[in-house]
């Protein structure tokens, strides 16, 4: 009896002795082979049962890319091995391992972060595998090591590719005016126009593709950031899929061909910013990171990770020695360019942060999001503090653009208007209300005499920003990815 327990692979608990005694017996009897039992034929199964809870709430925020805590949960090798806290899962004992601890709450915060809890039932396959030991799947299963021999890492599951079933537009999902402000790009559901905002197109051509000058399409997804290169000469377009792959495509604005495409995060992109001297691309991504590009080859140069939650916008300051990020994670995060090292932390806003934008002189920031606050800082070498902040809108704050002379900062919002506000005071100076839908993104013409609005409708419009007057109004066309039910 003693070596046919030596020869079954023991778990530390008496459970896992209680379920094994019908293959001892087996084995008594001749008929298995107890050395080549699976590792996970004892309690809940790795393979079948703990791997598919796992892939389903935890890789968003724990695979290789985003590895939140330190903690990697892609294999079962990579699971025991810990995160930044030391061991995740203690064998046998499920009440003192981490993992059930943050899944009931006893630690905060709660797992899956910024999510429904955990189903009971689920917490209890876990603990229950836990308890029988904790044992992986046999080399080659899924969820093994990768090295192993036909092992392979768990995925995020597949998003299926659900098609209209009828014409759609596209919401307006970015802005952005040239350098010399002759021409605005207009971003939406994969692809970019390029427009020429003043001038009316010739031919009496109908509203919805007047002053069109080119448009540019082959895109994964939503455009959801735009960014001209500092001599006008190039245009950096940014989306991607989301929970899939995060996609850069730069344009030669003149010829309008594609130079290259980039990628790199494991989720979409929203925020991408050119530095000032054309060098270098930032990008801020639903993973959680931000990346810093070669612009003059596409290749990625370093991984900012210290954000917990989606990364909505990035912006490079004026002289280009510093990247600020804001996040969900209700952060500014300031960053050193050349070194990649997190500087310091901005942490006053009480929800998440849609947007920000330096000040010209680049000595404060604005910020503002979910909880309707435009929040400034003054920003120092080492530190930053609050100087201004103010309940701004009756609803999320969307978007926000400083004026280029450094007098005003511009909001949209979800309660439907657009407004101007002195920047050293944060007082309401006027207001565009009652706009049709949700302004989305906001676009300032370098001289600062246009404003640009493109909306979730679908609409643009482009305002003269010392009066509110219109110049034009104008809608994208219906999506091409429509298709007709079958």
């Amino acid at each position: 009896m003693i070596s046919v327990l030596k020869a079954y692979p023991t778990a530390p608990k008496l459970l896992a002795l209680v379920a094994a005694l019908p293959l001892i017996r087996a084995g008594l009897a001749g008929n298995v082979n107890l050395e080549a039992a699976p590792r996970d034929a004892v309690g809940p199964q790795f393979s079948t049962q703990i791997g598919p809870i796992l892939q389903k709430n935890c890789l968003a925020c724990h695979s290789a890319a985003a590895k939140m805590g330190g903690l990697v949960m892609e294999s079962y090798d990579s699971l025991m091995k810990g995160g930044a806290h030391g061991a995740v899962i203690v064998p046998g004992k499920a009440d003192e391992s981490r993992l059930i601890q943050m899944l009931e709450g006893r630690i905060q915060p709660r797992m899956p972060f910024n999510s429904d809890p955990l189903p009971e039932a689920d917490i209890s396959t876990i603990t229950a595998w836990i308890n029988a030991g904790a044992l992986g799947p046999a080399p080659g299963a899924a969820g093994g090591s990768a090295t192993a021999a036909g092992g392979t890492t768990l995925a995020p599951l597949a998003i299926p590719d659900i098609k209209p079933q009828v014409p759609v537009v596209s919401p307006v999902a970015s802005v952005r005016f040239s350098p010399d402000g002759k021409l605005l790009a207009v971003g939406s559901y994969q692809e970019v126009r390029l427009i020429d905002p003043i001038s009316d197109a010739p031919g009496g051509a109908p509203a919805e593709s007047q002053h069109v000058i080119a448009t540019l399409t082959g895109h994964a997804d939503y455009v959801r950031s735009l960014a001209f290169s500092p001599d006008g000469k190039l245009l950096a377009a940014a989306g991607g899929p989301c929970q899939q792959s995060g996609e850069i495509k730069i344009w030669d604005v003149t010829s309008h061909s594609l130079v290259r495409t980039m990628q790199g995060h494991k989720d979409c992109i929203y925020s991408v910013a050119w530095s000032p001297d054309g060098k270098l691309l930032a990008s801020g991504s639903y993973d959680r990171s931000v990346k810093l590009w070669d612009a003059s080859t596409g290749a990625e140069l370093k991984t900012l990770q210290d954000h917990i939650d989606a990364v909505f916008a990035v912006a490079f300051s004026p002289d280009g020695k510093r990247l600020a990020s804001a996040s969900q994670d209700r952060t500014v995060k300031i960053w050193d360019v050349a070194t990649g090292q997190r500087l310091y932390t901005l942490s006053d806003a009480s929800d998440g942060l849609t947007s920000l934008a330096y000040s010209p002189s680049g000595d404060e920031i604005a910020a503002a999001g979910y909880d309707k606050t435009i929040y400034v800082w003054r920003l120092g070498d080492n530190d930053g503090h609050l100087v201004q902040s103010l309940i701004a809108d009756e609803d999320s704050i969307l978007a926000l653009v400083w004026s280029p002379d450094g007098k005003t900062v511009i909001t949209s919002s979800a309660d439907g208007s657009i407004r101007f506000r002195d920047a050293a005071s944060l007082n309401p100076e006027r207001v565009i209300d009652h706009q049709p839908d949700w302004v989305e993104t906001l676009g300032m013409s370098p001289d600062g005499k246009l404003l640009a609005a493109g909306r979730y409708d679908g609409s643009l419009s482009v305002y003269r920003a010392a009066n509110a007057e219109t110049v034009r109004t104008a809608a994208v066309p219906q999506s091409r990815g429509a298709t007709e039910s079958k």
